[in-house]
């Protein structure tokens, strides 16, 4: 489930359960992927500096510099940034420093080839199909030489049941009115390895959503996450036009929240890591 912001806001900033659904969605990835940096960053080394890029409500900041625990973690950078501050928790939480920040925006030059992990989830459909390629090497130019990118990018071509396929192609329709891609995530490591990047790797993580979540809690979690993006999306699809007839729009959500329920569904992610070169 993309963040499907704009050039100018969040796409469901329309939304006011939408920080819930941020911070459910933190929870069931989370719980999925087994941890939150793939890139092989020695966090027991002082003075790591950290990028989280479309932080949202910098949830997964807060969560990676508790798992580094202190005093380790009192040494690190932690800056997140978003086209919006809206989510932003006031007051900011310790040891985060949060910025308003588009990612198809100039960076601040103080920032270039300063970071050793420059990190983004499930947002780069905010950069059109026209910008993408240059919001990733812009991303390449912030990282240190010898440091790290880590994205985490949805692949919505798979599903599991008919509603929440139907789910899948409204996001479709909304991303190209947007004129992005649903299919991003599967050309990231080429897209990489094509701006100079090295040490790629490439993990594929398919969450599972109600049913077919491992424990009690991520399938309460996971359902409620799942109806909360499908009532945000729904909202939107009812000003643009998409491939679904406005009287399906109405039923989708407790389709798919019945599904979910009685059978499972489950939402495909891609994780790539590259590392720039040393010699850079």
């Amino acid at each position: 489930m993309a963040e499907d912001k704009n050039e100018n806001h969040y796409f469901l900033d329309g939304n006011p359960e939408e920080l819930q659904r941020l911070q459910l969605g933190q929870d069931v990835i989370k719980a999925c992927m087994g941890k939150l940096v793939f890139a092989p960053i020695d966090f027991s080394k002082k003075g790591v500096r950290v990028l989280d890029s479309a932080t949202a409500d910098s949830a997964w900041l807060q969560d990676l510099r508790k798992s580094i625990g202190s005093p380790a973690a009192g040494s690190h950078t932690f800056i997140g940034t978003d086209i919006t501050d809206i989510y932003f928790p006031q007051p900011h939480p310790e040891g985060i420093s949060l910025h308003t920040q588009s990612m198809t925006r100039p960076w601040p030059e103080g920032w270039a080839s300063s970071f050793d992990l420059v990190h983004q989830r499930m947002a780069l459909a905010a950069a059109g199909k026209a910008v993408v390629k240059d919001t990733l090497r812009a991303f390449v130019g912030l990282v240190k030489p010898g440091g790290w990118i880590q994205l985490v990018e949805p692949d919505h071509s798979i599903s599991k049941g008919p509603a929440m396929a139907d789910f899948f192609r409204l996001l479709s329709d909304v991303f190209a009115f947007m004129q992005t891609g649903p299919d991003y995530a599967p050309q990231l490591k080429t897209w990489l390895a094509d701006l100079g990047l090295t040490d790629i790797e490439e993990r594929i993580f398919d969450v599972p959503i109600g049913k077919t979540s491992p424990s009690e809690e991520t399938k309460v979690k996971s359902t409620k996450m799942i109806g909360l993006v499908i009532k945000g999306l729904t909202d939107v699809a009812k000003s643009i036009p998409t491939s679904i007839p406005a009287s399906e729009l109405q039923s989708l959500g407790p389709r798919v929240r019945d599904e979910v329920v009685e059978t499972g569904g489950v939402f495909r992610l891609y994780c790539v890591t590259g590392r720039r070169s040393p010699a850079d």
